[in-house]
């Protein structure tokens, strides 16, 4: 069974690199496309501020949440290195026009979803004991530039007084409107830790090289060698953040919100701390020290979330970790839900749609 995943596993690695190249296109694809329509329905259409007449009640995207609090019940880090699937949380602070703040955790589900962990522990011939995959970060953006510019948001239009088929034959489901846009770009820096089980055959295989003890003896590489490596570091880069948070009441139709907050980010990292942990066997210690390793990496992604007290929130990467050389590939997806406070902010555009009602 375990052999079994094991070759799903090498031919899910060897998919990824494959496909890496469509997967980054689609990445910055994305981007431009959720910037620009945050709500996606079928049959979309898009019509002009003067075939729906409307008023505006609200437009404020410097009046928004200052934290933000989410879950991920569902991650997967297509990462070279280990394949995993699992949760994380995420903290997101705004200071003023300043500076936003963000904190960054996740770990597998259970064994079953760490994949290297899982394989390692049934196959393994080494004696090492195998870490459960786990990922921090933290850091700042500092804004360079902070301004509110005008600019246009798409706007889903509906009414509850329609049935679905009547509504999707008769409301375009978009309206183009007139409002402030924030922009922001800014300089991003911060620290990362991340400490994952992995197949070390395949790397002593492909980067032909040994281990060896005290002694000079070699471990031979038809044993099944699964190790432990770890990497903290930090990171810079730069990102470009776009906020809308305007509310208009069409006439014949409820009352419409935009209120998107997008970040795109693109960053490299080094990782100073990068440790493959030497292999135990039979009381003797192999050491990791001939095993290549990569301490700089790139990443680039995307992160959405809303202006409400509860909504959902998403996100993606793909890079390379600082990590074993030739496994530092990665793309990784998250979905999850947000809780946001106002704290000293005086109202958000869902209250507001609330207020007029």
């Amino acid at each position: 069974m375990y052999l079994v995943t094991d070759e799903l596993l090498k031919i899910s690695l060897k998919t990824a690199f494959t496909v890496k190249k469509k997967l980054l296109y689609w990445l910055l694809t994305g981007t431009i496309f959720l910037q620009y329509s945050p709500v996606m329905a079928q049959n979309s259409t898009t019509t002009s501020k003067s075939d729906i007449e409307y008023d505006a009640i609200y437009d404020d995207p410097y009046d928004i949440n200052k934290l933000w609090l989410h879950f991920y019940p569902m991650y997967a880090d297509g990462f070279v290195t280990n394949f995993n699937v699992g949760y994380g949380g995420q903290a997101n602070y705004y200071l003023k026009d300043k500076f936003d703040f963000r904190l960054h955790i996740r770990k597998t589900y259970t064994k079953g979803s760490d994949f290297s962990r899982i394989n390692g522990d049934k196959n393994s011939t080494v004696d090492n004991s195998l870490n459960v995959y786990k990922h921090f970060e933290g850091g700042a953006t500092y804004h360079i530039i902070d301004k509110g510019d005008a600019g246009e948001s798409k706007i889903v239009v509906y009414t509850k007084r329609y049935k679905a088929n009547k509504w999707a034959s008769t409301v375009p489901e978009h309206i183009a409107v007139p409002s402030k846009v924030r922009k922001i770009a800014g300089v991003r820096a911060g620290g990362f830790y991340w400490a994952s089980a992995t197949n070390l055959n395949e790397v002593l295989n492909k980067q032909k090289v040994y281990l060896l003890d005290t002694q000079g003896d070699t471990l031979s590489n038809s044993e099944k060698i699964y190790g432990n490596v770890r990497s903290a570091g930090i990171y810079l880069g730069g990102s470009i953040s776009r906020i809308r948070n305007v509310i208009v009441k069409p006439k014949k139709y409820d009352v419409a919100v935009n209120d998107v907050i997008f970040t795109a980010y693109g960053d490299i990292l080094f990782a100073p701390m990068l440790q493959v942990e030497d292999i135990m066997q039979n009381r003797l210690t192999y050491s990791a020290s001939p095993i290549k390793t990569r301490k700089i990496g790139i990443r680039a992604g995307f992160e959405g979330m809303y202006n409400r007290e509860f909504s959902w929130s998403y996100g993606a990467e793909i890079g390379y970790k600082p990590s074993i050389q030739t496994r530092g590939f990665y793309a990784m997806v998250k979905v999850g839900f947000a809780f946001a406070s106002r704290l000293q902010q005086q109202r958000q555009s869902y209250q507001v749609e609330k207020a007029e009602k």
